[in-house]
């Protein structure tokens, strides 16, 4: 249920305006500096990361408002789309990722400590894109020269039309670490706030559209539910068989640390996120790695934002990455010609996964501090 109110609450976002306000917030707080439209495509992500928990929505969302506007100020729309198909994946692992929400019920972990980990790798991900954007924006000429100068005012204005719309992530975040609420009732909470917000604060949402939305964001449910219910027999098929407990016996033969297992663990999910879905990854994948971790003293929580983390990286591993053929699409650009992009921004997310893998307390020192780890 939480997955499917944040997968609800992610296009209500889109059709209510509250994304529009918070990109055009972005384009007021960053749209001086070079390149600024692929700067504004980041701070946008990032806000909207900690509201939606879909890193689908988020991406289209952000390409369908700064894409056309790209291709207008002759950026390179294949780089472009790269990087917001890359941003849009940090909806998956700053809360409320609706990832850390299925590998905490799959594998019976604290949501709210997974989603205390995922915030300082999230982060970490951030300057790195910014860096990448500038970098880009300085030999591409003169087309990423910004065309507005920074204006406290009008950053003042655009962050009082965006409140409505930032407070949705104090009505979801708040609930849940307060303890007032569930994840699931705080994505519930998410939907009414964004009904209302974007009906009768920005008068963007129309009530004759909501029946189609809710039948969209149904759809996108069904087909995780599926996987979910596939899952939940294959889990119980191979306990049956005692697979698990086989792999736990393989790699004590012949892995000999835990940070050996990290890797090869890495490598694997690396090299299998290309063709599968990070969804069936996590639901098909996760009990096993997690219980072979847990035999090499790894803690649960650090292992499981670092599998979500390599699920993020595969929506934007080619041939099958999700956001990328999202942006691509937006962008009416071949998923090839955006491909040839993406690698820089793939080897930016592999350094931080290198990080957040070997220095656990990026991961573990939130939730320990709340309380939820010792």
């Amino acid at each position: 249920m939480a997955i499917s109110f944040f997968l609800l609450t992610g296009m209500l976002m889109e059709k209510g305006g509250l994304a529009r306000r918070i990109t055009d917030f972005a384009m007021d707080l960053v749209g001086w500096i070079t390149g600024s439209l692929l700067q504004v495509a980041i701070v946008a992500a990032t806000i909207l990361a900690a509201m939606s928990g879909s890193g689908s929505a988020d991406t289209a969302a952000i390409s369908s408002a700064l894409l056309p506007e790209m291709k207008r100020r002759r950026y390179n729309v294949d780089f472009s789309a790269a990087l917001i198909a890359t941003a849009g994946t940090l909806a998956q692992i700053i809360p409320p990722s609706t990832m850390l929400v299925l590998i905490a019920v799959t594998n019976n972990l604290s949501i709210s400590a997974l989603y205390l980990g995922g915030i300082i790798p999230g982060l970490l991900v951030v300057p790195g894109l910014m860096y990448l954007a500038w970098r880009h924006a300085k030999k591409g000429g003169p087309a990423y020269a910004p065309i507005e100068r920074f204006s406290l005012g009008r950053l003042g204005v655009s962050f009082l039309r965006a409140i409505p719309a930032l407070g949705l992530g104090v009505v979801i975040l708040g609930g849940i670490f307060s303890g007032l609420a569930t994840a699931t009732e705080s994505a519930a909470l998410a939907v009414v706030y964004a009904i209302i917000v974007g009906r009768w604060v920005y008068g963007d949402l129309k009530l004759a559209e909501l029946p189609r939305i809710f039948l969209k964001a149904g759809a996108f449910s069904a087909g995780i539910m599926f996987l979910v219910g596939g899952a939940i027999v294959f889990n119980w098929l191979m306990a049956t068989e005692g697979v698990p407990d086989a792999v736990s016996a393989w790699l004590a033969a012949t892995v000999s640390s835990p940070w050996s297992f990290l890797l090869l663990m890495n490598v694997f999910l690396m090299v299998f996120g290309m063709p599968m879905e990070s969804f069936a990854m996590i639901l098909l994948l996760s009990p096993i790695f997690l219980d072979a971790a847990v035999d090499y003293g790894l803690n649960p929580v650090h292992v499981a934002v670092v599998f979500v983390f390599n699920c993020v990286i595969a929506m934007i591993s080619p041939p099958f990455g999700g956001t990328l053929f999202i942006s691509a699409l937006v962008a009416q650009r071949p998923i090839s010609a955006v491909t040839r992009h993406i690698y820089p921004l793939w080897a930016l997310m592999t350094l931080v996964l290198l990080l957040i893998t070997y220095i656990p307390d990026l991961v573990l020192y939130l939730p320990r501090i709340a309380g939820f780890v010792q």
